[in-house]
């Protein structure tokens, strides 16, 4: 039986699902009914035993005076029991239809297969396309197996493996320049704060400089500020700031500087047998001048205290999420924070008990002549695996709606 239920009872039970995602919450609802979805949340009972759950969000086509439904990374079930999952689509598609739903949308949070971090399947037996034939057979459409990002969320991830691992277990598998990197966060006078709610537009302001140099639209300030109200108080939501200490990073480097000539000092005792170390030193001196001259370029233009790196970390179910993530691409080659935040992100998300460090989106296109390659080489450098799911999944309830719908749809985007 299926039946409508209350904001409060569905974050329960979803918590019971082992799937469940920041996108199955009412605070994730609450966010979307900002952009007029309105959020049905829905309990298939089977007995006393809820089999199934969903958020559907509706939004109100009004020349067709018909709704378009969502249910953002599927509602949560066992998709392998087909029985089961027959009876519940029957009912849901009928109560759907009495709320003038003319097409249903899902995109369940399942892989496909597995694979490794090159994306390659490495376990032939873990098949789940079982899955999307069952959902074909009850007359879904499956969009494909696509690559890149058709869908209205990504079906390619790529993620970083947990669980009952440590966080010396989980470095010793990051490339040797990241973590590198990384381990310069106490030299560099790099702090991992959390960004107030009045510090939003701090976080703005990186992701509209990586917007503007990596050519994509970037969500409008208010739309920041929407989500922090909408995700934050549940501890959902994190705007976190990579910046760094200008006075702290000088001292430090001069310090290793002095450092560094002592040794040289002993080491011309012996010149001839120690070319090769002097070199090596003298190269590390030059860098750290390089440094320091970046530091007063920088310290003139923005102070002492500086935001190099942001990210917006979604913590719920199982996962840490780096759903965005922005840079001060002047001074990020010298101060290597990108690398710095992630690695503390890691620490975090491995302290607070979650199995999965999830990079978020890439492709499918693992040729590394690819436009979007770069993407994921980035996340890659820290270890971890491809993750590809199942995909999205359309079902027309009403088809003189949804033809209308495709009609005017493609009006639309020839006008745009």
């Amino acid at each position: 039986m299926i039946k409508k239920i209350n904001e409060k009872e569905f974050d329960i039970l979803a918590r019971t699902f082992p799937n469940v995602t920041f996108y199955q919450t009412t605070n994730w609802a609450k966010l979307k009914e900002i952009t007029e979805w309105k959020p049905l949340y829905l309990g298939y009972y089977k007995d006393e035993y809820v089999y199934g759950l969903g958020l559907f969000l509706l939004k109100k086509m009004p020349s067709l005076n018909a709704y378009l439904a969502y249910s953002p990374r599927g509602f949560l079930t066992n998709f392998f029991d087909y029985e089961e999952l027959e009876k519940l689509n029957t009912e849901l598609i009928a109560y759907l239809k009495e709320q003038k739903v003319f097409e249903l949308i899902i995109d369940p949070y399942l892989p496909l297969n597995q694979r490794d971090i090159d994306g390659n399947i490495i376990n032939k037996s873990f098949d789940n396309t079982s899955v999307v034939n069952n959902l074909i057979s009850l007359g879904y459409k499956h969009t494909g197996y696509n690559l890149y990002y058709e869908n209205l969320q990504p079906r390619w991830l790529f993620r970083l493996p947990l669980k009952n691992k440590t966080y010396e277990e989980i470095e010793n598998n990051f490339k040797k320049e990241a973590k590198r990197r990384a381990n310069k966060k106490d030299l560099l006078g790099i702090n991992i704060r959390e960004l107030n709610e009045d510090e939003i537009e701090t976080f703005k302001d990186l992701m509209d400089k990586t917007s503007k140099r990596k050519g994509f639209i970037d969500r409008p300030l208010s739309y920041y500020k929407q989500m922090y109200d909408s995700l934050h108080e549940d501890g959902i939501l994190r705007y976190m700031v990579a910046e760094i200490d200008i006075n702290t990073c000088r001292k430090n480097l001069n310090e290793e500087i002095n450092i560094i000539k002592e040794r040289i000092e002993k080491l011309a005792i012996h010149e001839d047998k120690n070319e090769g170390r002097i070199k090596e030193e003298n190269v590390t001196i030059n860098s750290y001048e390089k440094i320091l001259n970046q530091l007063e370029i920088c310290e003139k233009e923005k102070g002492n205290i500086v935001p190099l790196s942001v990210v917006c970390l979604l913590t719920y179910g199982k996962e840490a999420i780096m759903l965005l993530a922005g840079n001060e691409e002047d001074y990020l080659q010298n101060f290597n924070s990108s690398n710095i935040i992630v690695s503390e992100l890691i620490k975090l998300a491995l302290k607070e008990g979650y199995d999965y460090y999830n990079f978020y989106g890439i492709t499918g296109n693992f040729d590394p002549n690819s436009e979007q390659y770069g993407l994921y080489a980035y996340k890659k450098q820290y270890g971890g695996e491809v993750l590809e799911l199942i995909g999205q999944f359309e079902y027309t309830i009403n088809k003189p709606f949804k033809k209308l719908y495709d009609s005017l749809l493609k009006i639309y985007k020839l006008t745009k």
